[in-house]
């Protein structure tokens, strides 16, 4: 969780970073080309997918189908971010986080000396045993993370285990350059180093998560996926106040995170003071204080740290502050700086000796351009998910077949082969209106399966007689818009849709001119009902008989069908009859 004041320390500087996840990746393939790399905080997507009651207290739910709905949206999850072909990689916490953590009574002098007993017990565990000092068995974890990993094995999709705080995993991965953006909740993220970051991954137009349940957010919510970007090197460069690790991280200790209550007496107010401070640098002065491992005079240099920073405090809080607090800041005060252990935690977390970096082999799917869906057991998940009753699915078979592989479709489109012509097509090019201002150029792609499990299984009937519209749609049954740029202007499906767009004909179904006039003028012209056509289009001589009554009627005329009395001829011009 962190210390939510960060986010309350940065918000100004963050009013126009919120974007669409699907533009944000646009621009960055534009502007590195390549598309972006990102490691995901795993306990945030546990929490927001529903996995846990809460961030507090990591109790898998018991019942009432909630697990069903955790899988569901894990899944959906999933497919946001393979669609993209991103590289992404899910961190999970490990078993090594602190014992005191949000239990700060629980830790004293004991603990003092412990963090490096810890330390060098767990790299010699990895160098001796290849694994975690606190590994834990399979019949140790949790019910929901035994389902996660069942799902992402099943996927082909890596992920890593942290041996202690996954967001200090993440920011690490960061740090050293194998991704480029972590996306998490957590402040800490931040405390621990990372300097890219993506926050608040949900439908809001407004920085706010998934569980946030401001009013103002669900009126300002989007069919897509918003992220906000914060980078401190540009937010640094936009203002004259310093956000920087070690400054925040120094905010964070005296504030009270996660590892401590903080310092007495200090308010976000002051604490931000003090650690954007520059002469004297405090948060540098404690950077160095902390940041050498082998430092033997930590114990008196602490002390000599922490009263300088009352001194200054004493001498200067009009200026600091905008109010004496001289008589307030007393021997009682800025009391509860927290442990060397606790510092030394944020500082050195618990992280992986040695990285296995075969999770960013190119055989994961979760990897930019792997292309190997089609070997993927898909009749094996199908079983295990199916036992879940997934709620809100109605057809399950056309739900998997859809699900399993809209994920690829961008990356069947990019192996740019002369065979996408048969199961794909562009059929319509539309400029987006995301979240009411942003604008993104897309491309309305149809697919028949193109999976060889989902085409023999899953390949949609022909209508009789269908219309040219009507056969794409049966043909081409599912559809998916697709940002035009992460297409290249080469590919095989973008040259036929340019071909076609520009060579397009009015349909034959369209006249050049309106029926009804065409009605109109022949009625106006010819002088006849434009429904019924006259028997006879010449002028005819019509000589009326007069009619004569009988007694009885002839035979033959009684054979006669017709009344001669109810003619009718259409309409005629009548003639008196003049003897010649």
């Amino acid at each position: 969780m962190g210390v939510p004041q960060i986010w309350e320390l940065l918000r100004p500087l963050l009013v126009d970073k919120r974007v669409p996840l699907k533009k944000f990746v646009v621009d960055f393939k534009t502007g590195h080309g390549r598309p972006p790399r990102i490691a995901i905080d795993g306990y945030s997507w546990i929490f927001e997918c529903g996995f846990v009651l809460s961030q507090d207290t990591p109790k898998k739910y018991a019942s009432h189908g909630t697990m069903a709905k955790a899988v569901l949206n894990f899944i959906h999850r999933l497919k946001e971010f393979l669609a993209l072909d991103v590289t992404f990689m899910l961190v999970f916490d490990g078993n090594m986080k602190p014992s005191f953590k949000k239990n700060f009574d629980s830790h004293g002098a004991s603990l003092e000396n412990d963090y490096l007993k810890t330390w060098n017990a767990h790299i010699r565990c990895h160098e001796q045993l290849g694994h975690c000092l606190k590994l834990s068995s399979i019949g140790e974890e949790s019910d929901f993370m035994q389902v996660i990993k069942r799902i992402l094995d099943s996927m082909r999709i890596s992920y890593v285990e942290a041996c202690g705080e996954g967001e200090a995993q993440c920011a690490w991965l960061q740090c050293q350059g194998y991704v480029d953006y972590v996306l998490s909740n957590d402040s800490d993220t931040l405390v621990f180093g990372c300097g890219r970051m993506l926050r608040n991954c949900s439908k809001f137009t407004s920085d706010i998560g998934v569980s946030g349940n401001s009013p103002q957010a669900k009126q300002a919510s989007s069919r897509e996926l918003f992220v906000t970007v914060i980078d401190l090197n540009e937010l640094q460069a936009c203002t004259a106040d310093r956000y920087n690790w070690w400054s925040l991280l120094f905010f964070s200790v005296i504030l009270g995170a996660d590892y401590n209550h903080g310092v007495k007496g200090m308010g976000k107010t002051k604490a931000a003071k003090l650690a954007q401070l520059r002469d004297p640098d405090f948060a540098l002065q404690f950077r160095r204080l902390f940041g050498d491992l082998k430092n033997t005079c930590r114990d008196s240099d602490y002390e000599h740290f922490q009263e300088k920073v009352i001194q200054y405090c004493r001498a200067n809080s009009v200026e600091l502050f905008g109010r004496n607090y001289r008589a307030m800041l007393g021997e009682v005060s800025l009391e509860g700086w927290p442990s060397k252990t606790a510092v030394m935690y944020y500082f050195h977390p618990v992280l992986i000796p040695a990285m296995d970096l075969s999770v960013f082999d190119k055989a994961n799917l979760n990897i930019n351009g792997n292309v190997n869906y089609q070997s993927l057991d898909f009749k094996k998940l199908k079983e295990f998910l199916v036992t879940f009753k997934l709620p809100a699915v109605a057809n399950f078979d056309g739900w998997y077949a859809e699900t399993m592989q809209e994920p690829f479709v961008l990356r069947h489109i990019l192996t740019n082969r002369e065979q996408l012509t048969d199961y794909m097509q562009v059929t319509e090019e539309k400029t987006l209106i995301l979240g009411g201002k942003f604008t993104l150029p897309c491309l309305k792609v149809r697919y028949r399966p193109y999976i060889s499990f989902f085409i023999t299984n899953q390949s949609p009937r022909k209508s009789q007689s269908p219309t040219k519209r009507k056969r794409s749609e049966n043909e081409y049954k599912y559809s998916l818009w697709i940002p035009q740029d992460l297409i290249p202007p080469n590919n095989v499906l973008l040259q036929r849709w340019n071909r076609t767009k520009n060579t397009k004909s009015p349909s034959p179904k369209k006249q050049k001119f309106s029926p009804q006039k065409n009605t109109l003028d022949d009625f106006l012209r010819k002088h006849t009902s434009p429904i019924k056509t006259p028997l006879s289009t010449h002028r005819s001589e019509v000589v009326l008989e007069p009619v004569k009554k009988k007694l009885f009627v002839d035979e033959a005329e009684c054979n006669d069908s017709e009344d001669d009395s109810l003619i009718i001829l259409g309409e005629v011009q009548l003639k008196d009859n003049k003897p010649s």
